[in-house]
């Protein structure tokens, strides 16, 4: 039996005691460590609840994300190097930034005719009234920018430079050509004998004088050419036929042998064009072979001319052409006419010159530039200028287009 703790002796009990309280004293310590230590532990691997965001805290971020897109270029420097970087790489995808060749690709056009004839119906020409040399309907699309074309900050750097030439296309979108040295330049002095008298332009220098004209097709009805003659009009332009956009039709205009009659009997001398909707070199070259064998019983001695244009607002079967595979169109024309012993001229607003067609290439060949800036800028060498697209003249009824020829084709 142990012995009784009561019957102790006072120090036996007093010490007996002390040994207790030290080893309670020992396990209350050793029990709060286990329990720090399993608090600590519990703290890193139980995951916390997510604390509730209060209404304040979500209509700071409502506030933040709504800021975030009204944030600025002064506010985020790189904002500002990034915009350039991308402008820089839009112009360089749309050739903006290569030096000038005359673009072949049929992605880079970009900038727009000007416009040049009038029309009834898709099958034969398009419809724009604001633009309008010959048939009366404006053509423009949105043309195939040259390589090295300026637009936007490099054309600004341009605007007070030589050396270029500038062309608007119908969405008032301005693009810089540098001008091809290599190609013969006019001679004309527009600044000192260039005369307007009422609309009408004259020009006249130690060289030559230039011969005042009109082009006529089925839309101008009816036409006194005895007045014309009257008013000074050496010759007249007459379209002969077209082609459509969208079928590919040949038609003759309904007019034209009227008009060719009429203009003997008047003693005003003739020249005749066609609209080309030529995709390629055989159709360029029926399309001369039309037209040649249609004016041979009219003594014709003026130009024989191919009208190039672009549709504007609807689909057109040339839509996709190159610069090389227009030019190659052009060319083939060109050819054919000269061949039957004809004069073959280029017909072509002053943007479609410049920026869809290889210049370089058709150097042989006259032009008839369309153009109604007065004096115009173009500076390559054209022998027929189309001025006006809106000229009143005797012996016609309403707009018609005004033309001048620098030489005498008839002497030629």
């Amino acid at each position: 039996m142990a012995p009784d703790y009561y019957n102790r002796d006072p120090e036996d009990k007093g010490s007996y005691q002390k040994t207790v309280a030290m080893c309670v004293a020992a396990a209350s310590l050793v029990i709060l460590l286990f329990l720090v230590v399993l608090y600590v532990n519990s703290d890193k691997t139980v995951p916390k609840k997510p604390v509730a965001q209060t209404e304040s805290d979500e209509e700071k971020e409502d506030d933040f994300l709504k800021d975030s897109h009204n944030i600025t270029s002064t506010e985020l420097e790189f904002w500002e190097d990034a915009q350039k970087e991308k402008k820089l790489t839009q112009k360089e995808e749309e050739g903006e930034l290569t030096p000038y060749k005359n673009s072949d690709d049929p992605d880079s056009d970009p900038s727009s005719d000007t416009s040049l004839k009038k029309k009834d119906e898709k099958d034969e020409e398009t419809t724009d009234s604001s633009t309008e040399p010959k048939d009366k309907k404006n053509r423009r699309d949105e043309d195939e920018e040259g390589e090295g074309s300026l637009n936007g900050d490099r054309a600004d750097d341009a605007k007070d430079k030589d050396g270029y030439i500038a062309v608007t296309d119908d969405k008032g979108k301005k693009t810089y050509y540098e001008i091809i040295k290599s190609l013969p330049q006019n001679d004309y002095d527009f600044e000192n004998n260039l005369i307007n008298e009422n609309g009408m332009l004259s020009y006249r220098d130690n060289k030559r004088e230039a011969i005042k004209g009109v082009d006529l097709s089925k839309y101008n009805g009816a036409v006194d050419f005895v007045k014309l003659k009257d008013a000074g009009v050496g010759f007249v332009m007459l379209r002969l036929g077209s082609r459509g956009y969208g079928t590919g039709k040949i038609d003759l205009d309904e007019k034209f042998v009227e008009y060719a009659q009429n203009a003997k009997v008047a003693g005003i001398q003739t020249g005749a064009y066609f609209y080309s909707q030529a995709v390629n070199e055989a159709e360029a070259i029926e399309e001369a072979n039309y037209i040649v064998g249609a004016v041979s019983g009219f003594n014709v001695k003026y130009p024989i001319a191919i009208d190039i244009e672009k549709v504007s607002g609807d689909e057109a079967r040339t839509d996709k052409l190159t610069n090389k595979e227009r030019t190659a169109v052009v060319k083939a024309f060109c050819d054919t006419v000269k061949g039957y012993g004809y004069k073959p001229v280029i017909y072509a607003s002053k943007e479609m010159l410049v920026s869809s067609l290889e210049l370089e290439e058709l150097s042989d060949y006259d032009v008839w530039l369309a153009d109604y800036d007065n004096p115009t800028d173009y500076p390559y060498r054209f022998t027929m200028w189309q001025y006006s697209k809106t000229g009143k003249i005797d012996g016609i009824t309403g707009d018609i287009d005004l033309d001048l020829c620098f030489i005498n084709y008839e002497q030629k």
